[in-house]
């Protein structure tokens, strides 16, 4: 019994070896066939997306020869074939050009709307859709499309005007007074968003006047609402009135530059032009660190032809900033024009000129190396014309008088007699 029960336990396990063995080989070429079948699938993808590229660029070709419908024609094989989404950027955009090409606009609405849908905020098809919509007048639509961009991108006033514009299309004026504030709110000297305030509250049956006085005097430390009040007033010449509220607001606000620009104008239009500069150099003496306040208040100084304050102020703006490719411009404007008035009133250029001339030269020389490339017309202009001593030739005019030491030299005569500078040439 007990060598029966062995044997058949060995068949049993023999049986069962050969099975596996059995299923193990079968398994094989199984296995290998999965492999073959997915290196398959990968190189038929391949062929299709080579394909695609080929279709995009053929597109791109037919575009450039203007040949609008075979290149409608590539692109929609790329949506067709299952790639749109891998090529929505620029697919969308080269069909929506190539449709409104053929003068059909609302297709190219409709197919700027599709890569909205794979790129929901992509800011150049945002700003296609609006522009497609209201080709096509969609005007409902292109308003959505403006909304969707402004809400992502706040501070872009070319498109907040866009939407402005269109709800006052529309007849829309209280949303569109509310644009048109947010925009004066960013851009707070923006003429067309003032003007355009002023006409909304014109149709809307109010006084702009009227209305922006009552909202400051409900809160007359708002700068933002002292700044529409003065808007709205030098709209309607009183410029007295808006100095008032100009220079009461900046009791509250000494440092809002805007209100101090506001008040320098309105002053301006009041024909108080020494009272627009003295405000203007009272920030800037204040705010010394402000470099761009600093360059308006040495330009305003040049206007006056007050030459000794704008050289001190701009000069004091290149110790504080002397890697600002601008200051350095400016004071060569500044020696340039100084330079100029003494020439035409001698009606002649003598050594003395040629030297603040040659300072000239160099401010603009180092605003060139600092970066501002236009500097470079008045390097070229001064050296060319020989108003400067920077060409060995025009050394032999300078007088023992003139020598510091060496080749360094000064300007002299009272026109120059308060420039505490030299030049030195090789």
């Amino acid at each position: 019994m007990r060598g029966k029960s062995t044997k058949k336990l060995l068949t049993l396990l023999l049986g069962l070896f050969l099975v596996l063995g059995v299923y193990n080989c079968a398994s094989l070429p199984a296995q290998n066939g999965d492999s073959d079948q997915s290196t398959q699938k990968k190189q038929e993808e391949e062929a299709v997306l080579n394909r695609c590229k080929f279709y995009l660029s053929n597109g791109r070709q037919y575009m450039i020869q203007q040949s609008w419908e075979n290149a409608v024609r590539n692109f929609k094989q790329i949506i067709e074939k299952g790639y749109a989404e891998e090529f929505a950027d620029p697919l969308f955009k080269d069909l929506a050009r190539s449709y409104m090409k053929l003068g059909m606009p609302d297709s190219a609405a409709y197919y700027i709307d599709e890569g909205l849908s794979y790129k929901g905020t992509d800011k150049h098809l945002l700003q296609l859709a609006g522009y497609y919509k209201e080709r096509a007048g969609d005007y409902e639509g292109a308003l959505d499309a403006y909304q969707k961009y402004n809400a992502l991108y706040l501070d872009d006033v070319e498109y907040l005007k866009k939407q402005a514009n269109l709800l006052d299309d529309l007849g829309r004026y209280e949303d569109e007074l509310e644009v048109w504030e947010y925009i004066i709110e960013i851009e707070p000297n923006d003429n067309d968003a003032i003007n355009a305030i002023i006409d909304v509250l014109g149709e809307m049956g109010r006084d702009p006047k009227e209305f922006y006085q009552k909202a400051w005097e409900n809160n007359p430390q708002s700068a933002s609402r002292a700044l529409k009040y003065i808007n709205a007033l030098l709209n309607d010449n009183q410029c007295s009135e808006a100095i008032r509220v100009a220079r009461e607001s900046l009791q509250f606000n000494p440092t809002n530059i805007t209100l101090v620009k506001k008040l320098a104008q309105a002053y301006e239009y009041n024909n108080q032009l020494e009272k627009s500069l003295e405000a203007l150099e009272d920030y800037a003496r204040k705010n010394p660190r402000d470099i761009s306040m600093q360059i308006d208040v040495a330009l305003k100084n040049l206007e006056f032809e007050n030459y000794q304050k704008a050289y001190d102020i701009i000069s004091n703006a290149v110790k504080v900033a002397p890697q600002n490719k601008e200051v350095y411009s400016v004071r060569g404007k500044i020696l340039e024009n100084l330079a100029e008035s003494v020439t035409f009133e001698n009606d002649k250029v003598g050594v003395n000129d040629r030297i603040v001339y040659h300072m000239a030269y160099e401010d603009y020389q180092k605003s060139r190396e600092l970066g501002n490339f236009n500097a470079q017309f008045r390097v070229k202009y001064l050296y060319d014309n020989d108003l400067t001593i920077a060409k060995p030739k025009e050394r032999f005019l300078i007088g023992e008088e003139n020598k510091v030491n060496g080749n360094t030299y000064q300007a002299l005569g009272e026109e120059y007699s308060w420039l505490d500078r030299t030049v030195t040439v090789e």
